[in-house]
């Protein structure tokens, strides 16, 4: 056959990533803020009990991914996504049935488990095997996912929630969602296949590969890359970016309401903001396949602290508003720190050999940051009585992740060069 005609079946596994992505994350993750008012009216259980399922759901997602790599090696991935729907299931069987606080915590961790097999660090992974150009740009695509299946949800899900008359509509919403997460689970068991990296071995391609934009890269054993100081840096600036950035995220509505302002005007923000992001994560992986990663994650660094300035010194006037509303491009710019650029860092700074596990690490650290960050200005709101101080708490801590990652990036291009150049002085037998 000739090989020009073939069918690329990367396009077939770029699809189900996507869908596993819209599906997963936008119908049991994005919109699981839907069910908060719902659930515990119907049921007479206190907000701040029930939202306790968040932070089982984060422990477990963190504990999940630091054994990620190894996971992988051993069971592969198709067999670890449908482990995950199965948990996905579980999670939205229990939640349909509950009436006691401990199911909705066993949900929790089941949904941990599931989102962490079907999610940001599994779509890393397969599109890490199954694609050889264009990693930013296809990686942001597929994560964009999640924005266009929160939206879904929100239109499908909303009605049967709040049916009128029924204060159980959630019962039924989760079963809807239930019968998606098994469509999906089948059409994942029949369309998706495994594959192994290929071409990493042969010291003819490094030469094409010195720059590692959207081609990935040889890499280093993990073995040698624990030994490396700047993993650990790197892994606390995942850490801190996820606490200041979910942090943040988690209370400028309530910060924006507290200033005064319009519920219509706040709904308004929420909506542009949630819209922006699904441009600006596919926007942020062509960045690095055309520019790099400097240039890339220093522009999303920038922005962040662009978002938090403007948010602590808005106010409610005319001029306040309209700080607000453009804030936002900054903060949608600055979101894919968490998203889309956690992959894209493990794949520059230590390639593909051990890629599996180093994503499977900087999730884990960004995820153990977000069960930090809401709870912190929470706090520091509390005691101050407003959020302005975590603002600048979170001002400064962004200042020093920047910063450090300055560092991270220096240290590991500089192994990368050694590497790729003694790979390259090696003669082909």
């Amino acid at each position: 056959m000739n090989q020009k005609n073939k069918f690329d079946y990367s396009w077939v596994i770029i699809g189900i990533c996507f869908l596993m992505i819209c599906i997963g994350l936008g119908f049991c993750s994005s919109g699981r803020t839907l069910y908060l008012t719902a659930i515990t009216d119907a049921l007479g259980i206190s907000r701040g009990a029930f939202s306790l399922n968040d932070t089982f759901r984060f422990v477990t997602t963190t504990i999940v991914n630091l054994f990620f790599g190894t996971l992988v090696a051993r069971f592969g991935t198709k067999k670890l996504i449908c482990a995950g729907f199965i948990c996905l299931i579980g999670f939205t069987l229990i939640n349909a049935t509950a009436s006691e606080l401990y199911a909705f915590y066993i949900g929790g961790i089941l949904l941990g488990v599931g989102l962490s097999w079907t999610g940001t660090t599994m779509v890393s992974v397969v599109l890490n095997k199954w694609c050889t150009k264009n990693k930013g740009t296809i990686t942001g695509a597929v994560l964009a996912a999640n924005g266009l299946g929160g939206a879904l949800s929100v239109q499908l899900l909303t009605p049967v929630i709040f049916q009128d008359g029924n204060p159980f509509g959630y019962r039924n919403s989760y079963n809807i969602v239930t019968l998606i997460l098994v469509a999906t689970l089948i059409l994942v068991m029949v369309l998706y296949r495994e594959k192994k990296n290929e071409g990493d071995d042969n010291p003819e391609n490094y030469k094409k590969k010195r720059k590692a934009r959207g081609t990935g890269w040889v890499g280093m054993e993990y073995e040698v890359a624990k030994t490396k100081p700047y993993l650990y840096v790197a892994m606390g600036c995942m850490f801190l970016t996820g606490m200041t950035l979910q942090g943040l995220g988690g209370i400028t509505v309530p910060h924006l309401y507290d200033l005064g302002l319009d519920v219509g005007i706040v709904a308004n923000i929420s909506s542009i903001s949630s819209i922006l992001m699904i441009f600006t994560k596919f926007l942020t992986g062509y960045m690095y396949d055309k520019y790099g990663m400097k240039i890339t994650m220093n522009i999303a660094f920038f922005s962040a602290f662009v978002s938090m300035f403007t948010l602590m010194v808005v106010q409610n006037t005319p001029l306040g508003i309209a700080l607000a509303f453009a804030r936002l491009p900054f903060a949608a710019i600055a979101l894919p720190l968490e998203t889309v650029m956690l992959p894209l860092f493990a794949s520059e700074f230590f390639g593909n050999k051990s890629f599996d596990k180093m994503v499977g690490l900087f999730v884990s650290a960004s995820t153990a940051g977000f069960a930090v960050g809401s709870p912190f200005a929470n706090v520091c709101h509390d005691i101050f009585g407003s959020y302005r101080i975590a603002f600048i708490v979170f001002a400064v801590l962004m200042i020093a992740v920047t910063t450090s990652m300055q560092y991270v990036y220096k240290a590991a291009k500089r192994d990368r060069e050694i590497i790729l150049k003694s790979i390259e002085e090696v003669k082909p037998q």
